[in-house]
């Protein structure tokens, strides 16, 4: 069976000069992770208004954020792989325009702050976090891995 990742676009922002390196990226990840089995993934570049709004409902955060996971694997892993055949990781959702004040701000381009962003929602819907030291520096040594290999 082949991987599910699809990409939807909810904004009026051109994403397709990003579509390679999101699908670049899926494919890193997999290969840097061992992992084998065929993915299910969604990922959805939204507006500052849609990201406010699922940041205050769903984290009950009031602020918009550059990417939002919607794990599902975390409590239904056994259950969905034996009916679909598919890891279902769940939805990234990456505000556009967050990114693209970040690229600004970090004063590098457009596409690096995507495959940033794409990567590192992936490595957290993948169970990866930041929280503490140990862990903060495992996930951002995958993440360098991921992106200096694809030399982003």
């Amino acid at each position: 069976m082949n991987d599910d990742f699809v990409i939807y676009n909810e904004t009026n922002f051109d994403i397709k000069p990003h579509q390679d390196d999101f699908n670049a990226i899926f494919q890193k990840i997999k290969t840097t992770l061992a992992i084998t089995e065929p993915l299910e993934l969604s990922l959805i570049i939204v507006d500052e208004q849609k990201q406010l709004k699922l940041n205050r409902q769903y984290r009950q955060k009031d602020y918009v954020a550059d990417v939002i996971t919607f794990a599902l694997e975390e409590e239904n892993k056994v259950d969905l792989f034996k009916l679909t055949g598919l890891r279902s990781l769940g939805d990234i959702f990456i505000c556009y325009e967050k990114a693209l004040a970040q690229a600004t701000e970090y004063n590098h381009s457009p596409r690096r702050e995507f495959a940033f962003l794409f990567t590192h929602g992936m490595l957290h819907i993948l169970g990866y976090d930041h929280q503490k030291p140990p862990d903060e520096e495992k996930m951002f040594n995958l993440q360098r891995k991921v992106l200096d290999f694809l030399r982003y």
